[in-house]
């Protein structure tokens, strides 16, 4: 085979393969330049976070709610909506925001122990529990989940489940005293 024979098949090949992969092509691009990419600087989520940090939360949430209808699926704008709602005293809504925030971030446990504190200023004990018992599962090996599940469990009066996470998080962490004092009072409190 001659090497004029070998680059013409080589440019077929190129050509078949660029005419079977197009349609792929376009599309991928077409759905990224559609949706857009969230870039967090800007000038919309500057604004945003500046009267967040300002502590102007009615004036920053049009902004965050725009935001949000651009970019439905970004984390971010989720994470900004549960700050704003806090701040707003709005706890149904802070609860709602974390739970967005959960579903979209590759990293949900930054919700915790917001989440669950949410749902308990907005008087959903039991969605508090659930919440305190899923940040645990983020985090498993993280004593202070365990030290807020085992107080929950307490609250709930549910002295077994409590006492259970705070060995577990004695066992993580042994040199701590104020894992030791709850599972001391856990364990006084005991049937």
């Amino acid at each position: 085979m001659t090497a004029v024979t070998h680059a013409r098949r080589t440019l077929l090949l190129l050509f078949l393969l660029s005419v079977y992969l197009a349609p792929t092509v376009r599309s991928m691009a077409g759905e990224f330049f559609r949706r857009g990419a969230f870039d967090p600087f800007l000038p919309a989520a500057r604004a945003l976070e500046q009267r967040i940090g300002e502590g102007r939360f009615a004036d920053a949430l049009p902004l965050a709610h725009a935001l949000e209808r651009t970019y439905p699926h970004e984390a971010q704008v989720a994470f900004w909506l549960a700050r704003i709602h806090h701040g707003l005293n709005d706890a149904r809504s802070e609860a709602a925001a974390w739970e967005r925030y959960i579903t979209l971030s590759d990293a949900p446990g930054e919700a915790c122990p917001a989440l669950p504190e949410a749902y308990a200023r907005a008087g959903q004990e039991t969605e508090s529990l659930g919440a305190f018992e899923r940040c645990a599962q983020f985090a498993p090996d993280d004593p202070e989940e365990l030290i807020d599940l085992g107080d929950a469990y307490a609250r709930h009066g549910r002295q077994g489940d409590a006492r259970a996470a705070f060995e577990r998080a004695a066992d993580l962490d042994p040199e701590n005293l104020d894992i030791h004092r709850r599972l001391q009072a856990v364990h006084e409190g005991a049937p």
